[in-house]
């Protein structure tokens, strides 16, 4: 890596101060897109979304500045990030100053060269997120041997003979007139030395056990004082302040706390931020207040989902009260988190607090649903395609369309089961050409889903495939959906064809699979027509065991006195003798379904 940047055009002219002044927000928000996303990349495990999202962001925010800047180089100042001399960046001195991670190692000027988000951003962002590790090379040593070509650095040999002294935060600012005189107290701390006198003065200072007692007591309560609590309350008091830029400042301290009490599983007080925040914001009734704690919820929605979704997967978990806070405060970018997570959420209480969560985002957001029938993942694309249809968006008509045609069985089925629940015309084509499908689970849920909407178009299809000779070489749940669903549209009309699949023959004598006759008789149950019940009363005597349970089921199910009409029927007819089934016929009827069924599929 070179160890200097791009230098500043001399030729400016001092007209060009205005253009800077409008590009210094700019480069602001840049930077701040920058530290989001190192922000992101820390917090976030890798493969999370957020750690794209902010990525991209910051892509797109180079990419922009590009067309005004010829690169972006700025310089670090102790605590501070400058740019052409304006203060883009500011912070208190402290282990979380990105300014100040440069700065302790050396670095005091960082350029951005167009390419850098093309190739090697993410890697800079990656090790910036980690460079507040203990182990391992420091920062400047770290990109010094990656050697960035569009990432450049100009940095000082802090170990040199004469060392670029590290600045210390200090312990005067704010602190008042009491703490001015500190050099004295500093001077003894820093020597870790006290005076012979100093010592003599207290060496003959004794201790009761009473007061022993008492200083343990106070030791102990220190120690158990809940300190993150009472930050939390003192900032949000400085929130409640008429201050705008106080309230700015609060919400990026809380940007940054928020993702640690959330991953130590710190409920109580991650509901108490976002309850206090959205109560004082709507009592300021200012919209920027509003809009800043909306952004502040916006960034943390996902994490607050993800660790709501994980409560009943160990031993945390939050209160009633806090968990409707948590979910309470979710905002859209939760919706795919949602989606992906409330299937699998152990505890019941929590996922229906979480679907009423979504459907309420999704009701403001259909977008954000929507956009998800595309996903790759097809369990997310199915189970999106599930809300679609629960919610009713009509808008994902042609989305869902598409999601039928995607080759996993389980996103065809949730797409299908969802146009029924539209219950357009477009989707009863959809509906009608699934009833072909591969999928033996798709094809259930389309028949079913005519049944369910009553498409008369469908109608002349179905009894094709009942008639046809392919449905009797599927499974017998499979068989039962689709004469179901024939009877409860066609009604009487659907006599003729289902008595043919119970009693008629094929054209070489034999019957078909008894199987499948039962279904048929099943399904002329359903009919419920005198019709239907004559076809049922004719095949009473049908020597095939299943069939015969199936036509007394039917016939039960129409009326209180068939058991005495059905007994009638099953005795023979005089002079009839009773027919005893031949095992060698039954072998040749056998034979005969299996050439049949041979047939069929040829």
């Amino acid at each position: 890596m070179t160890d200097s940047t791009p230098d500043a055009d001399p030729s400016r002219d001092l007209t060009d101060t205005a253009i800077d002044d409008e590009l210094a927000g700019t480069v602001e928000d840049t930077v701040n897109a920058l530290l989001k996303a190192a922000r992101a990349r820390q917090t976030y495990v890798p493969g999370n979304p957020l750690i794209e999202k902010f990525t991209d962001e910051l892509c797109e925010k180079l990419v922009t500045l590009w067309d005004e800047l010829p690169h972006l180089s700025l310089e670090m100042d102790e605590g501070n990030l400058l740019w052409r001399g304006r203060e883009v960046y500011s912070k208190a001195i402290g282990p979380d100053n990105f300014a100040f991670r440069f700065f302790k190692d050396g670095i005091r000027q960082l350029a951005l060269l167009p390419g850098a988000e093309e190739e090697e951003l993410a890697e800079f962002i990656e090790i910036l997120a980690l460079s507040r590790q203990a182990h391992g090379d420091d920062l400047l040593a770290t990109l010094w041997h990656r050697d960035f070509k569009a990432i450049r650095i100009e940095y000082v040999d802090v170990t040199d003979e004469e060392p670029v002294e590290v600045p210390r935060p200090n312990r005067n600012a704010g602190a008042g007139e009491s703490l001015e005189d500190m050099t004295e107290i500093d001077a003894v701390l820093e020597s870790g030395a006290v005076t012979e006198e100093e010592a003599a003065e207290f060496s003959d200072i004794t201790l009761a056990e009473p007061d022993l007692l008492y200083l343990k007591r106070e030791m102990d309560a220190e120690w158990a004082r809940p300190v993150v609590h009472d930050v939390t309350l003192a900032l949000l008091d400085q929130f409640e302040m008429r201050d705008q830029e106080r309230r700015r400042q609060v919400v990026d301290i809380l940007r940054e706390m928020l993702p640690r009490l959330l991953v130590s599983r710190d409920f109580s007080n991650v509901a108490l931020i976002v309850n206090e925040l959205q109560l004082l914001a709507n009592k300021t009734g200012e919209n920027d207040t509003q809009e800043l704690v909306t952004s502040l919820l916006r960034d943390m929605s996902e994490a607050m989902a993800e660790m709501v979704s994980e409560v009943g997967l160990d031993e945390t978990s939050p209160g009633a009260e806090e968990l409707a806070a948590l979910v309470g405060a979710l905002q859209a970018e939760a919706i795919p988190t949602l989606v992906r997570a409330i299937p699998a959420v152990p505890s019941r209480q929590t996922r229906e607090r979480l679907a009423e969560a979504l459907d309420r985002l999704v009701g403001a957001n259909p977008g954000y649903v929507v956009d998800l029938l595309s996903a790759e993942d097809p369990m997310l694309a199915a189970e999106a395609a599930r809300i679609v249809g629960r919610l009713g968006l009509t808008a994902a008509e042609p989305d869902l369309i598409e999601l039928s045609r995607r080759p996993e069985d389980v996103t065809r089925q949730a797409a299908i089961e969802a146009l029924a629940s539209l219950g357009s015309a477009a989707g009863a084509e959809a509906l009608a050409a699934a009833l072909s499908d591969s999928g033996r689970d798709v094809r259930i849920a389309a028949v079913n889903a005519i049944a369910a909407v009553g498409s008369e178009r469908a109608l002349p299809l179905l009894g094709d495939t009942i008639a046809g000779s392919e449905l009797a070489s599927r499974d017998q749940g499979e068989q039962m959906a689709f004469m179901r669903a024939y009877a409860a549209m066609a009604g009487d009309r659907a006599v003729p064809l289902l008595a043919k699949m119970l009693s008629g023959r094929k054209w070489w004598g034999g019957r078909r699979a008894p199987e499948l006759r039962a279904c048929a008789a099943r399904a002329l149950g359903l009919v419920g027509t005198p019709a239907a019940r004559a076809a049922l009363e004719k095949a009473a005597r049908d020597r095939a065991a299943s069939v015969k349970g199936a036509v007394r089921v039917a016939l039960r199910a129409l009326d209180a006195d068939s058991d005495e009409r059905l007994q009638v029927a099953l005795l023979p007819e005089e002079n009839e003798p009773e027919v005893v089934e031949d095992p060698v016929e039954l072998d040749l009827n056998v034979e005969r379904t299996a050439d049949d069924r041979k047939e069929g599929s040829s």
